[in-house]
């Protein structure tokens, strides 16, 4: 099996794991409140690639420290902000419309970066953004109430300023894209899971879980080994055997996962309506990162 083939595999079972963190989370949240679970399954990420940063990718001697702010605000956006708003948001809309609407990064990310960083932006970028805006604007404006969604006008408003937090995360990744990644990723992780600290205090203190099943906390184990820590290593290896645009492109399966998932383990249904905006959110995302280097630099959400 060639490098590239065992690359594009290793992708695919990562944007799957990571598709299906919605469905898990989503469960999760029944029993445990939304900070207190982002703390749980960042707690085991985290320790997981600081320890894996330390033994495979020490710095070069001389090389110079990793830039603290940067990791800072990296922290805040990629962990802090984007897992209190994307599980918040899970309370009050369905794991598979989150899903939908996470499969825009790719596109979101782009019109920032054009917006913000000064990248160009192409007839067919700007095509794709927006084909990708318009599916997202269908996915959230035609959620349904259901005992799974109590609000998903609320919800999806949450999910989609997770997909924002997340594209800035990603902009301010490709600062730091000639420095050591899985040290890059871990240290930025450690600090947003620190920032999260207080907000799981408070969900201590108001409100507390009565109990905790084996399957929450299979479930944060899951989120925090397959999608948390290996599915960054995975991801980063894949980064360095393929460019950055061909990566991007399997950002499309995500959605596709956690979709499926939705609808096997939590027997979630999309709206006809719905259903043609997640279309055409992976069709604009498919337009905007074909044949772009510069739209994957940093991992996938929902690790």
């Amino acid at each position: 099996m060639s490098a590239k083939t065992s690359a594009a595999l290793s992708l695919v079972l990562v944007m799957s794991i990571w598709g299906s963190a919605y469905a898990v989370t989503k469960s999760a949240l029944n029993e445990v409140p939304p900070w207190l679970f982002a703390v749980l399954r960042f707690g085991i990420a985290a320790s997981i690639l600081v320890s894996l940063a330390r033994v495979w990718d020490r710095p070069a001697p001389r090389s110079k420290p990793l830039p603290l702010g940067a990791l800072a605000l990296m922290g805040l956006t990629g962990v802090t902000v984007f897992f209190t708003l994307a599980n918040v948001g899970l309370l009050y809309t369905t794991a598979t419309e989150a899903a939908l609407l996470q499969g825009s990064v790719p596109a979101c990310t782009a019109a920032l970066a054009g917006l913000f960083a000064g990248e160009r932006i192409g007839l067919k970028r700007g095509a794709g953004i927006v084909v990708a805006a318009i599916g997202v604007g269908l996915v959230v404006l035609l959620g349904q109430h259901a005992g799974a969604a109590s609000n998903p006008l609320l919800g999806n408003l949450l999910v989609l300023g997770a997909v924002v937090s997340w594209s800035a995360y990603t902009i301010l990744g490709r600062r730091l894209r000639h420095a050591p990644q899985l040290q890059v990723t871990a240290y930025s992780m450690l600090i947003g899971l620190l920032l999260l600290l207080p907000f799981a205090g408070y969900d201590l203190l108001v409100r507390p879980p009565a109990s905790i099943s084996p399957q929450t906390w299979l479930g944060a184990a899951y989120l925090g080994t397959a999608s948390g820590a290996f599915g960054f290593v995975l991801y980063i290896r894949a980064l360095r055997t393929l460019d950055a645009g061909q990566v991007a492109n399997f950002v499309c399966f995500t959605p596709v996962s956690g979709a499926i998932c939705g609808a096997v383990f939590l027997g979630e249904r999309l709206a006809p309506g719905q259903l043609a905006g997640g279309l055409l959110v992976l069709a604009g995302v498919w337009l905007s990162t074909r044949d772009e280097a510069s739209v994957a630099g940093a991992p996938g959400p929902t690790s």
